[in-house]
């Protein structure tokens, strides 16, 4: 008999694994990284291109997988959701599959979360799934600017589960149990798009096209 904690190892391996696997020579995906964040009960995969998320461009969305599952002692669920906060506008695609993510996409077919989404920058979380802590969510997120307005903004994925919290983003990871300081949902994976990357070299290509203009 497999052990849930065995179960638990598999996910995470199959989760690491298929973010070394999905590398691709784009710009949006040149260069993930892996950051794991493993509490005793909620563990948090997330796999992400940060040198893209910080210069994001319009029409190159950044891909961002997160996987999330749970070891507790007792039945129960775990909710994931999003927030976001910030002055530049992102437009969302999210999916959901039930096994890590291959090179061809879901194995057995992905669920359509949410599509073509523009993101409430408020600051409130809103669900995207509720799941059997038994389960494993793996949710592939493809974010792009909605417009072509210089700024920033915070994308943050949350999951509340046996009471435990947790984050991750570019800086890292950090598991705690009790009540999230910053919202009521327990696990966090931070994803900072900056846009000041792609405002810095349109304002050069306005000041090479005057300087033409005026040669």
């Amino acid at each position: 008999m497999i052990s849930r904690a065995g179960v638990k190892a598999a996910v995470i391996a199959s989760a690491v694994a298929a973010g070394v696997m999905l590398v691709a020579p784009t710009a949006a995906w040149a260069a993930p990284s892996t950051q794991i964040v493993q509490g005793e009960v909620l563990t948090l995969v997330s796999v992400a291109d940060w040198d893209a998320a910080s210069s994001l461009r319009p029409g190159q969305p950044v891909r961002w997988d997160v996987t999330v599952s749970a070891d507790a002692p007792e039945p129960g669920t775990v909710r994931v959701g999003i927030s976001a906060t910030g002055d530049a506008g992102l437009v969302l695609d999210a999916a959901l599959c039930t096994h890590a993510w291959t090179a061809g996409g879901c194995p057995g077919g992905e669920t359509v979360v949410r599509s073509a989404w523009p993101i409430p920058r408020d600051g409130s979380e809103i669900s995207l799934v509720e799941m059997s802590d038994s389960d494993a969510a793996h949710l592939r997120l493809s974010i792009a600017l909605a417009d072509e307005q210089p700024g920033s903004t915070e994308v943050r994925v949350h999951a509340q589960g046996a009471g435990e919290s947790a984050t991750v983003g570019p800086g890292g990871g950090l598991a705690a149990t009790g009540p999230s300081p910053v919202a009521p949902w327990a696990v966090g994976g931070a994803l900072v798009l900056l846009t000041v990357g792609w405002a810095l070299a349109a304002a050069a290509r306005a000041r090479a096209a005057a300087q033409g203009g005026g040669s």
